[in-house]
């Protein structure tokens, strides 16, 4: 979008904002003759002189068109747009608002003195070249293949003809794909590149199915798999605006859910889905919880999600848990209601909790929050994949819009690309004796942690440091970065639970924030030895564990002026350079003080934090190793999926959903990773091996209202 926004700009720099008509010159600015011409900087870019007094909107010689047009252009600079073909096109420029037909037609019909040196096309070459090429001067794409004719001469295709190699596939198309648009097997496995299943992947795109429901009342349109076509809205009692709520369930997976609307006054998602924590909680005793910060969903809202496991104070099925859920949550009680559904079913008292709080900001149609809810027994989550997809499904936001918005089925491709995804998970610890339990407690599911990342495909590495502050948050050498299990809890037993070599104070401040941010500024500098130095391309993953607050902030309480600008400081550091991830106490019934500076610092960042008392912080650790999947992913989609409606192909094969073996759909960041034995091979160069096909077909929602 920069590049075809700034070529507008340049376009609309060089001919004004007056309209040209047939046979019209470019407006002059001061009725001089205005004149295109060639500069002298090597290339033949479209720069404006006036040769008049002035030198019109553009001096001679500034180069302004991108992307950059000059005969230095190299093939890398032919990025993909968002229309998936090659190079500036009308359409490129449409997409940015900017029409150029009347500009290109005024300049062709323009007939001055230096005619032969103008691009009239812009398509880097000059009339006088096109002549010579044989191309036309008013067309910069002559043959219509997606490629500009200046392009063409680079790949050393025929600016002539759509299809150089004849192997059915136009040379924009064969760049696009990763092909060689000189050779018709660019594989050299004796297909056409024309005739493989990737080119043709998106002819006819199928998604997995769902039903619409619109509300008028809730103003939603909610997609919901065929399992949930008991879809029913209760009617409200209520003097209260923008109030609404429709319950349905998935009886074969007891998978029970449902959608409320709420007349909105400017709370923040986070802030509602803490608040929705103590509503799980007075469920019965809440076990395990994590709590995400906002993001933005499809159309622009902000939201935020928490999940819990919870055991009721007694048995009941997931349809009353549900209910009772949300008449904590409303606004008001079951007598106000009617229509709700029957709640018998199978009984059990622990459950897992998904809930989602989207704010929905409108000039039109007044504020609104909608918070999606899903549960179901906590066996059924833990041994059956398309449980956690329901769940994940009915609350990620991607499965609702506007009443009045529509849906398309769309369809994109990927090429796996050279080696695996990287990230660098850094663990910084409390060395504090306090945290001689939990540290154990993280050792014991550090077996399975680390067959999870290897499951990922990652290209993982892991450093570990204590929050001594004459440690400085930087991973010691040897081992220095590591990736294998029993170095791992060796530095958490000698460098963080011994601390050995920290100071005389070890064990007894925990400065976990500032020694953070020492080492990751000091590893991501040139200062530090390549051992130890965190890479450039890798997703860099900050893990925090203590039972109280950041030394810094006790220092600097988070009530006084000073401690807010310490916090804000971290936040806007931790959001520039990773994102974070706290395991800390509240300092109730948890941990020797509130860490309540982690868990803003984990929110801003994107990140989660998690209760470091749970029972089973297993649930935490996956959640950590799945998020950085979605974030150093390289498949993200264009539009955001409805996520129920995926359905992936890799190398024709279909793919199934799950963390184990097949793909996972990350929301946050609007992307799919792979595990398990559908982990796509990478390309090779040096093999002469190109990386898997992948074709993704989903679902989403168009917005309608521009609000």
């Amino acid at each position: 979008m920069f590049r075809k926004t700034l070529a507008a700009a340049f376009a609309l720099a060089l001919l004004g904002s007056a309209a040209c008509g047939p046979n019209e010159k470019p407006p002059s600015n001061d009725g001089g003759t205005d004149v295109l011409i060639i500069d002298n900087d090597g290339g033949s870019d479209a720069d404006m002189a006036d040769a008049g007094d002035d030198a019109g909107p553009v001096d001679m010689g500034q180069d302004m068109a991108p992307p950059d047009m000059g005969h230095d252009v190299s093939p890398g600079d032919m990025g993909h747009d968002v229309e998936g073909d090659v190079g500036m096109d009308a359409a490129d420029m449409a997409d940015a608002g900017f029409d150029p037909l009347p500009i290109c037609q005024a300049a062709c019909d323009y007939s001055g003195e230096h005619w032969c040196e103008v691009d009239c096309d812009y398509d880097g070459l000059a009339n006088c070249e096109e002549d010579v090429e044989n191309t036309d001067p008013c067309d910069n794409d002559t043959d219509g293949d997606g490629l500009f004719d200046l392009q063409e001469l680079q790949a050393g295709t025929d600016p002539g003809m759509q299809d150089s190699d004849g192997d059915g596939l136009a040379d924009g198309d064969e760049i696009a794909f990763g092909f060689d648009p000189n050779n018709p097997d660019s594989l050299g496995d004796g297909t056409l590149d024309g005739d493989r299943w990737i080119v043709h992947a998106c002819e006819n795109p199928t998604s997995e199915p769902v039903n619409y429901y619109a509300s008028s009342g809730g103003d939603w349109l909610v997609a919901l798999p065929p399992a949930f076509s008991n879809y029913v809205e209760p009617t409200v009692q209520t003097t209260l605006p923008k109030i609404a709520t429709a319950v349905f369930d998935d009886p074969a997976n007891e998978v029970a859910g449902f959608l409320l609307s709420t007349e909105g006054q400017g709370e923040s998602p986070e802030d509602l889905v803490i608040g929705y924590r103590s509503d799980v909680g007075a469920l019965g005793s809440l076990l395990q919880d994590s709590t995400g910060g906002s993001f933005d969903t499809h159309d622009g809202k902000k939201a935020a999600i928490g999940k819990y496991l919870v055991q009721t104070s007694g048995l009941k099925s997931a349809r009353q848990v549900r209910d009772d859920l949300l008449f904590r949550i409303a606004p008001f009680t079951p007598a106000d209601v009617t229509g709700m559904p029957n709640s018998a079913g199978a009984q059990y008292q622990k459950f897992r909790v998904f809930i989602s709080a989207t704010y929905r900001e409108s000039t039109n149609q007044g504020d609104r929050i909608i918070t999606a809810v899903a549960l179901a027994p906590a066996d059924k989550y833990d041994t059956r994949d398309k449980v956690q997809f329901r769940m994940d499904d009915l609350t990620n936001t991607t499965n609702v819009s506007a009443a009045q918005d529509i849906h398309q089925t769309k369809c994109t491709t990927f090429r796996a690309g050279e080696g695996n995804p990287q990230a660098d998970f850094y663990w910084v610890l409390d060395a504090s004796g306090s945290m001689y339990d939990d540290f154990n407690r993280m050792k014991a599911v550090a077996n399975d942690f680390f067959a999870e990342l290897n499951n990922t495909g990652l290209d993982f590495r892991l450093g570990v440091v204590p929050t001594d502050d004459q440690i400085d948050g930087r991973v010691r050498y040897p081992p220095g970065w590591h990736t294998d299990l029993t170095t791992f809890t060796n530095e958490i037993d000698d460098f963080v639970i011994n601390c050995s070599g920290c100071g005389s104070t070890a064990g007894y401040e925990e400065w976990g924030l500032k020694v953070a941010k020492d080492g990751i500024t000091w590893m991501r500098s040139s200062s530090a030895p390549q051992n130890v130095r965190i890479r450039s391309d890798a997703q860099l993953v900050t893990v925090f564990m203590s039972d109280e607050e950041a030394q810094t902030i006790q220092n600097n309480p988070l009530s006084t002026s000073a401690g807010q600008q310490k916090l804000t400081d971290f936040k806007t550091f931790f959001q520039g350079n990773t994102i974070a991830f706290s395991i800390v106490g509240d300092g109730s019934s948890c941990g020797s003080s509130d860490g309540e500076a982690y868990r803003q610092v984990a929110l801003a960042t994107g990140g989660s934090f998690a209760s470091l008392c749970a029972s089973d912080i297993s649930e935490t650790i996956s959640d950590i190793i799945y998020a950085a999947s979605g974030l150093a992913s390289n498949y993200v989609i264009p539009q955001t999926p409805i996520s129920s409606t995926l359905r992936v192909f890799k190398n024709d094969e279909w793919v199934p959903r799950s963390r184990e073996d097949g793909f996972e759909y990350f929301p946050q960041t609007n992307s799919i990773a792979f595990f398990g034995s559908y982990r796509p091979q990478p390309a090779d160069p040096t093999m002469g091996r190109y990386g898997d096909d992948i074709a993704v077909s989903y679902q989403t929602f168009i917005d309608t209202t521009k609000d």
